[in-house]
């Protein structure tokens, strides 16, 4: 075990409308100066030449018009980063990048049984995103909602939201922020008036088509969903997001995975007193890259809470931008992270408090259960001098299950203020030995209680949600994974 100055642990266990083709052709035409100012055409870096083929001309409806000319726009800087890089140091996309990929064919026909499958029965709205496009015919609730709140495309929201759109990705959003916003057809937006509430949660059901997966020399399908949350001073909403794909299971030991690409915005805004509590459930395809941007502005007494659960693709990444902006403000965080064979996940959070009396806690949680799956945790916790009186913690737990198995753990805690309480602390571990002697002193096999203390390891983030269903399908993702495991090969 190595550990650094400044917190950096690294671990291995041994043992409609559209932007005009001129607009596009200069945007290419001044990446390609950018990078020729140092090599010749024929030297282009690998990153470059695939965002070059990667981008295309998708039609957008007049009100996405903006945002797509101001990424188009950032194209001309943008370089796909490298483990070079800071932020990706410890993951590698270059497997992406050897991919070729292309916007996914609108149109594609979703079975029913994937809808029951995945089915919310609580939910006050189900909004069903197929390759990035609200399918209104799949989706049920989009009408005769309360006073005050609106789930629907972009072009029907209130002004007020629309407006908002792209100023959190475009300040503060990474490279696959910008890529997003040149290749999404369309946004969902989830908006609430002052004091509105629904009865139940707005449930976003993201649906990869897969629909040629790369096979055969083609390229890998890409879809960019967008989803847009604007909160009204004093009111309540609650979002419950779940990746999946036609093609292929999200185990890592599946065996009919698809691969194609995810690239996924969510900003969100609470304005005073508003509450969102938000899920994000990642279960796409085992051979599948998915990367997930949320940005988040809280205004003052507002209530943000995140729990995410990761347990699918190839390579997947989530930034999480968190900003409080006025006093009082609470932000709740917890992830759960499962690596299984040649799986890549990584978190990369960054949480800023500007303003007294503000409080945070973030709980990650992370299973590497395989020789080749690594795990990634990059937290920043930053509480700069106006915050005064914040109360922040932040907990990193990594379970090992193997030898050889890899996490590269970060927690940072960067404090400016004098007056705070803020603890942090991080464990990379195999199960304990007392842990194991409780169950077996009981009569219960060691395998049994293994697999009890892996379970209830990522179940204390999962129940969370608190949404059963949504957990289930979570729980069984996880024991198919731990198959890979000989200890957990039995399994069910």
């Amino acid at each position: 075990m190595q550990t650094s100055v400044g917190n950096s642990l690294r671990t291995k266990a041994t043992g409609h409308r559209t932007g005009s083709c001129k607009m596009l052709k200069s945007v290419f035409k001044a990446c390609k100066n950018a990078a020729l100012a140092s090599a010749s055409a024929s030297q282009l870096a690998p990153e470059d030449k695939w965002l070059a083929r990667t981008v295309k001309e998708v039609a957008v409806p007049p009100s996405l018009v903006s945002l797509r000319e101001t990424s188009n726009g950032a194209l001309a800087t943008l370089r796909m980063p490298t483990t070079r890089n800071e932020d990706y140091r410890f993951t590698d996309i270059s497997p992406l990048l050897r991919t070729a990929v292309e916007p996914a064919a609108p149109g594609a026909q979703v079975p029913s049984e994937v809808l029951e499958r995945t089915d919310l029965p609580d939910a006050a709205v189900v909004a069903v995103i197929v390759d990035g496009v609200l399918r209104h015919e799949l989706s049920r609730g989009l009408v005769g909602l309360p006073k005050g709140v609106y789930v629907g495309p972009l072009d029907g929201a209130p002004a007020s939201t629309i407006e908002k759109l792209g100023s959190l990705s475009n300040a503060r959003g990474g490279p696959f922020a910008v890529l997003n916003g040149s290749l999404t057809p369309g946004a969902l937006v989830v908006a609430l008036g002052p004091g509105a509430s629904l009865p139940g949660p707005v449930f976003v059901l993201h649906v990869a088509s897969a629909s040629h997966s790369g096979a055969d020399g083609a390229a890998a399908p890409a879809n960019a969903p967008r989803m847009l949350v604007h909160a009204g001073a004093g009111s309540l909403a609650e979002v419950v997001e779940e990746y999946v794909s036609l093609a292929g299971s999200s185990s890592a030991i599946s065996t009919d995975s698809a691969r194609y690409l995810t690239v996924s915005v969510a900003e969100v805004f609470l304005e005073p007193d508003a509450e969102v509590k938000h899920s994000y459930v990642q279960r796409e395809s085992a051979d599948s890259f998915h990367f997930k941007g949320t940005l988040v502005h809280q205004a003052e007494r507002s209530r943000y809470t995140v729990t995410e659960a990761s347990v699918g693709a190839a390579i997947a990444r989530h930034d999480l931008t968190i900003l409080q902006g006025g006093p009082e403000t609470h932000t709740e965080m917890s992830h759960f992270l499962l690596c299984g064979p040649n799986q890549l996940h990584d978190l990369h959070s960054r949480l800023q408090l500007d303003h007294p009396n503000g409080t945070a806690n973030q709980l990650h949680k992370c299973i590497v259960s395989h020789a080749s799956g690594k795990g990634v945790f990059d937290g920043n916790v930053k509480v700069n001098r106006a915050a005064q009186k914040t109360d922040a913690g932040q907990l990193s737990r990594n379970l090992l299950l193997v030898p050889l198995a890899t996490v590269n753990v970060k927690p940072n805690l960067q404090i400016i203020a004098d007056d705070v309480k803020c603890t942090h602390g991080c464990a990379v571990s195999d199960l304990r030995d007392e842990e194991l002697f409780y169950f077996r002193a009981r009569g219960i096999s060691a395998d049994v209680a293994r697999q009890a203390l892996v379970f209830s390891f990522g179940s204390e983030v999962v129940q969370r949600m608190g949404r059963p269903g949504l957990a289930k399908r979570v729980q069984e993702d996880v024991a198919r994974t731990l198959r890979s495991v000989e200890q957990f090969a039995g399994t069910s």
